[in-house]
Order: C-alpha cells, then structure tokens, then sequence
C-alpha cells in the first residue's frame, strides 16, 4: 500500500496533468516569424537548464541531490537516483519593431511537466509533456486601387505541435545511452482575409487551413563520463534525430462573405476539403557537448547542434528553409552545495549564466533571421533529508533570457523579447513496497 506522502504527490502530479493539456492548446508566442516552417521551436529545456544557455548534451545529475530531469538527452536518464517530479511555467513578453512602430505583447503558459525514476542502478526511464513548435501572430497590411478604393489584408496563426515523450537511458561502466519516443499532435491553424471597406458591392473573402499532425518521433543520446584530475569531471554528450516523415491531415476552406455589424455573415462557400493526407519531412537532428565539473561547486558547459532544415518539406513544398545552428555557453556555481542549518542560506544557492546564438532556419528578403540571448538565473533548495543511502532535496528554479531576433532592415521585424521561468524539481523515492512484521 503507498504512503500518504506518496499518494499527494500522486495527485499533485495528476493535477498538473489535467492543467497542462488545457494550457499546451494554447498559443504560446506572438511573432511574424511564427509563419513559417513548423512555427517557433520551442526548446525542451527546462528552468534548470535555461538560465546556462539552454545546455543539455554533457548535463548529467550531480552527485548528490537535488538530481533534475535532462529530457533533451536522453542518455541522462540513467543518472537519476531518486524520482524526480518537474513542472515549469514560462512568461515571455515581447516588443516587435518595425518601421518605426512598436508593439508589445505577452504570453504565459506551462512550459513542461516530466517525471523520471530509476528503473535500476544502471537504467532509468522519463516520461513528460512539453512543447515542441508554437504558432501565433498576426499581420495587417492595406492597399489601394483606383476602380476598387481600399483593399484590407489580414494573415493570422495560431495553435502549435506538442510531445509526449517516454525516454530510457542505460549506463555500462562510464558509457550512457538512451532514446526517447515522442508523440507529435496538434493543429497548425492559419486564416488570411480580403476586405473592401470602400465597395459595398464586393464580397470579403476568407481562407482557412487547418493542419493536424499525429505521428511518432525518435531522439537518441550519449554521454561519456570521466575524471581528468583531482576532483573534475569531463562528461561528453551528443543528441541526434533521423529524418522522419510526420503524417498530417490538412483541412482547407474558403467563403465569401460581408461584414454586418461586425460579424461575418456567410454568404457562399468556395472550397471545402476535409482529410487531406500528406506528409511532413521532419529534418536529421545532430548535436554535441562537453560539461567539465569541479565537485559539485563549478559546471562549465558548451553545446553545438545544427538541424537540416534544407531537406523540410510540407505539402509539396521545398526549399522554403535552411540549415539552423544553435550555440550555447553556460556555468553553474554553488558556494557550498553541503553547508549545514546554520550557514548563511545564500551559499547554499546555484547560480546560473549563460549566453546562447541561434541561426534559423529563416532567411527573409537575403536576410538571415538570427537569434541572441543572455540567461542567468538561481536555484534555491529547500530542506534536505536522507531516504535510504541517498538525500532527497527539492528546489525551486527560476530563470530569464534577454534576447533579440530579426533586424529591422529591409523592412523586417526585430523582436526584443524577456522569457522568464519557474519551476519546482521535486526529488523523493516513489514506487516502495510497504513492509509489514
């Protein structure tokens, strides 16, 4: 029979479930850029994570708790030593420049929910929720001709792709491997309208598709783990992806109708296809890292990954995109992680920074779409206790990215744009067999 303590983190966790579904359905950005492609990746980092950079293909759990969950690499999985519980929830605020105008907006949402265990000393397992591409904005834009007056055009998006992963690593000395398998779903939505305010004889016209992707997806993982000298540790890790065909049903529709009062009255449906089946070609994914470690005081970490978005197709379409790169530097440093009750908290904290640059896989009018951004951010631990041969500690993580994608010139967007995170790591051994005399 499970404890109490373990049944209110049982419905704590379910808790979390039902709220995630409902908040994952919703948009979570405003930006032109999100038009393209899959929309906004979405990095599956969590508040642990981002405020280094977003590292993730060296990050293992240190040697002692507060243990975390690396979903990006799924080789970690096989360092955890205890359950851990993480769920995050993410603000971005964002100003968008462009021709001398500004307009800022802000989003907030769950940006993860993730559990992981340790199946054995040499295999652990993670399962969890979280976003993979994200769509939303929208573009006005008018013009003028003589025989017709003022034509209105409006472009708009919406919706996004989530994962539901379940992830295994398995350790052989100092060698990790994992893979993880995700479920890709959610609906790509995305409207644009003629208007003519000025020729009350002209119908508007609306188009709608609607895309709904629902297939499996396949990430793989390594890490090395090795002491160089006294008390530092080199681990080595590298991420990949295949290319994989995504299945997708696309749904069009297009009407004719008038403004009354400012509702569309429908006047006459032009085209209508429900259930068409295509595919979408999702790129090869390859990436490494190192993390060189100090105890459990000093982490330094560099990350490099590149995506083959060249090879993207969707519905028929190629070449619309190029490669992307991402880098990123990060370290952590702890005061004194094993500082007792009567020590100053302050040394007890992690402190976090780190910086990350992101070659898209947009190039706009010959104009790379480029993204920079400095992190940093803290983890406070709350109170540590033993369960078995190990102490479990949970933490609360926060964490902020300063950044700036797109240029104004040309006639582009520039976004400014603050993400700020917070989550809470829960560690505490689940699953235990009562015993009774």
């Amino acid at each position: 029979m499970p404890s109490m303590r373990t049944l209110r983190q049982c419905y704590l966790v379910g808790f979390f479930i039902f709220l995630a579904f409902d908040s994952f359905s919703q948009s979570t950005t405003n930006s032109p850029y999100s038009r393209y492609g899959l929309g906004d990746l979405q990095y599956g980092g969590f508040s642990y994570n981002i405020p280094m950079g977003g590292l993730y293909n060296g990050i293992q759990n240190d040697s002692t708790a507060p243990y975390y969950i690396n979903a990006s690499n799924p080789a970690s999985h096989a360092s955890i030593r205890l359950t851990v519980f993480d769920v995050g929830y993410k603000s971005n605020t964002t100003q968008l420049l462009a021709n001398d105008k500004k307009y800022l907006s802000t989003q907030s949402t769950l940006s993860n929910l993730s559990l992981a265990f340790p199946v054995s000393k040499w295999w652990g397992a993670s399962l969890g929720l979280i976003p993979y591409s994200s769509i939303g904005y929208r573009i006005y834009d008018t013009t003028h001709v003589d025989s017709i007056g003022k034509i209105n055009f409006s472009y708009e998006g919406e919706g996004g792709i989530n994962q539901v992963y379940l992830g295994n690593g398995f350790r052989y000395k100092r060698f990790y491997a994992g893979i993880n398998i995700s479920y890709l779903f959610g609906n790509l939505i995305f409207h644009s309208r003629d208007s003519f305010p000025a020729a009350a004889n002209f119908f508007n016209t609306k188009r709608s598709q609607t895309s709904h992707v629902s297939d499996f997806h396949y990430t793989f993982g390594l890490q090395y783990n090795q002491t160089v000298m006294k008390n530092w540790q080199l681990i080595v890790g590298a991420t990949g992806g295949m290319q994989t065909n995504i299945s997708v049903k696309k749904t069009l529709l297009a009407t004719t109708y008038k403004n009354v009062f400012g509702v569309e009255d429908v006047k006459d449906t032009i085209i209508y296809q429900d259930g068409i089946k295509d595919t979408v070609i999702m790129p090869m994914t390859i990436g490494g890292g190192i993390v060189l470690k100090k105890t459990d005081r000093w982490m330094f970490g560099f990350d490099y990954s590149m995506q083959n978005w060249s090879a993207f197709k969707s519905f028929g379409q190629t070449g619309a995109l190029k490669n992307s790169q991402r880098v990123a530097v990060g370290v952590q440093f702890i005061p004194n992680k094993s500082a007792g009750l009567k020590d100053p908290y302050y040394k007890k904290v992690f402190y976090r920074v780190g910086f990350r640059y992101i070659d898209s896989y947009l190039e706009l009018k010959d104009t790379p779409i480029k993204d920079y951004a400095l992190s940093f951010g803290a983890g406070f631990p709350l109170r540590k206790y033993k369960v078995g041969e190990v102490y479990s500690q949970s933490v609360v993580n926060i964490g902020f990215e300063l950044g700036t994608r797109g240029t104004t010139k040309n006639n582009l967007i520039q976004e400014k744009y603050i993400n700020a995170v917070i989550g809470i790591t829960l560690n505490d051994r689940w699953f235990i067999k009562r015993k009774y005399d």
